[in-house]
């Protein structure tokens, strides 16, 4: 059957879920990208959205011949849709992603975690990703790594 056919039935029903949201951030973005282009004054929640798109569109950049896993992909996602990266230099959102992987796959729930997050995202996960990302970004910013 064509991908083209399937389209997003195909799709993790979680990964759907969130382009949503992205979809709607990236858009809220190209609209006032522009302006940032021919140098208005922005105020400080038109930077924070500027800034936060630059974010989104830079972790949607895979290097190739190294696909990521899904699960780490949504898990990424989510901190960034989130506000986890609000924090981060865009600059920095390459090695944040790096070191979020590293950190997270040296977790003793990472297997369970990954399992779980193929078939569906529920309250009690996200409270558990929320945990350990704010662990996470506490020792990102503790130990000086940025």
């Amino acid at each position: 059957m064509s991908v083209s056919r399937v389209g997003s039935a195909a799709q993790n029903k979680t990964i759907k879920n969130m382009a949503g949201n992205l979809k709607l951030e990236l858009a809220q973005f190209r609209e006032v990208e522009d302006f940032t282009k021919l140098g208005f004054v922005l105020d400080d929640a038109t930077k924070r959205l500027v800034d936060r798109g630059e974010k989104l569109t830079r972790l949607l950049v895979q290097n190739r011949n190294n696909p990521i896993d899904i699960v780490d992909q949504m898990i990424f996602l989510f901190a960034a849709l989130n506000g986890f990266l609000d924090g981060i230099p865009v600059e920095l959102v390459s090695r944040y992603e790096i070191e979020l992987y590293t950190f997270l796959k040296s977790t003793i729930f990472y297997l369970p975690l990954q399992y779980e997050l193929r078939y569906n995202l529920n309250i009690t996960l996200i409270t558990y990703i929320l945990n350990l990302f704010q662990e996470y970004f506490i020792f990102y910013i503790v130990n000086n790594i940025i």
